[in-house]
C-alpha cells in the first residue's frame, strides 16, 4: 500500500521544514528545562503553547504540499502516470505526515528525558505547590504522547482539506484558519486558567483542549480518556480526505 519512491520524495521535499521545526522545538525544550529563569515556564509556555504552535505550522504547510499543492502545480499528473494508484498516494502521504510528527516529538522528548535525568526539576517549580517530588521520565513521556495525539488530529484535518481541494488557495486557506483558531483559542484559554475571567471557556473551541498536561502532573487518568477524541477526529479526517481524493476529478 506504500509507494517508497513517493515516500522518499516526500521526505526530501519536506526535510528543511521538518528539520527547522524539530530543531527549534528541541532547543526550546532544552532551554526551558535547564535555565533557571525559564524553568518555571516549562509547562505554561513550552508545553502549553510551543508543542502545538510549532507542529501546527509544520502540518499546515506540509499537509498542503502532500496533495493539493501537487495537484495545483500539475506534478500529481506525473505521479499518477506511473503504476501508482490514488489509494497508494493517499496512504503513503498520510503515513509520511503521521510518522514525521512521531519522529519530531520523539527527538524532542528524548532530549527532554536526557536533560531531566541529569538535573530533575521539582514539580513545585511550575507553581504546583500542592505536589511533591520531581518531574519524572514517565510524566514527560505521557505529556508528549498527549501533545502528539492532538497534533496528529490537527494534521489529519489539514490533510483532509488537502485531499478535498485541488486548489492550494482553498486548502491552505481553510487549513490556516483551522490551525489559527485552534492555537488562538488555546492561548486565550490558557490566560483563563491563569485567572483571567471568562477566557477559560475558549477551551471548548479547540481540539487542543484534549491535551491535558495538568492531568499528567496530578497523576490522574483524565489525559488518557481525552486521547480518544483526537484519535477519532484523526481517523475520521484522514478517511474523508483519502476517500474524496480517490473519487474526485483531477485536473491532470
Amino acid at each position: 500500500m506504500l509507494s517508497f519512491p513517493l515516500l522518499k520524495q516526500s521526505v526530501k521535499s519536506n526535510s528543511v521544514m521538518w528539520g527547522s521545526m524539530t530543531g527549534v522545538m528541541t532547543l526550546l525544550c532544552i532551554q526551558f528545562s535547564t535555565l533557571d529563569m525559564t524553568r518555571s515556564l516549562l509547562f505554561q509556555i513550552f508545553y502549553g503553547m510551543m508543542t502545538t504552535i510549532l507542529p501546527g505550522i509544520y502540518v499546515l504547510v506540509t499537509a498542503n504540499k502532500l496533495l493539493a499543492s501537487q495537484v495545483d502545480r500539475g506534478s500529481m499528473a506525473y505521479v499518477l502516470s506511473t503504476p501508482v494508484k490514488r489509494s497508494t498516494v493517499t496512504v503513503t502521504q498520510a503515513f509520511y505526515l503521521v510518522n514525521s510528527l512521531i519522529l519530531m516529538f520523539g527527538i524532542q522528548t528524548g532530549a527532554h528525558l536526557l536533560v531531566n535525568r541529569a538535573n530533575p526539576v521539582s514539580l513545585a517549580t511550575f507553581g504546583y505547590t500542592m505536589l511533591s517530588g520531581d518531574l519524572t521520565s514517565k510524566m514527560i513521556l505521557q505529556v508528549n504522547l498527549s501533545a502528539l495525539m492532538v497534533c496528529i488530529a490537527l494534521a489529519a484535518v489539514c490533510f483532509m482539506f488537502s485531499g478535498i481541494f485541488s486548489s492550494t488557495k482553498y486548502s491552505i486557506g481553510l487549513s490556516g484558519t483551522f490551525i489559527g483558531v485552534n492555537i488562538l483559542a488555546n492561548m486565550l484559554a490558557m490566560f483563563g486558567r491563569l485567572g483571567v475571567s471568562g477566557l477559560d471557556k475558549f477551551k471548548y473551541l479547540t481540539i487542543v483542549s484534549f491535551y491535558d498536561y495538568q492531568s499528567v502532573l496530578f497523576k490522574n487518568s483524565d489525559w488518557v480518556q481525552k486521547l480518544i477524541f483526537p484519535a477519532v477526529i484523526a481517523l475520521a479526517a484522514f478517511t474523508v480526505g483519502q476517500l474524496v481524493f480517490r473519487k474526485k476529478d483531477l485536473p491532470l
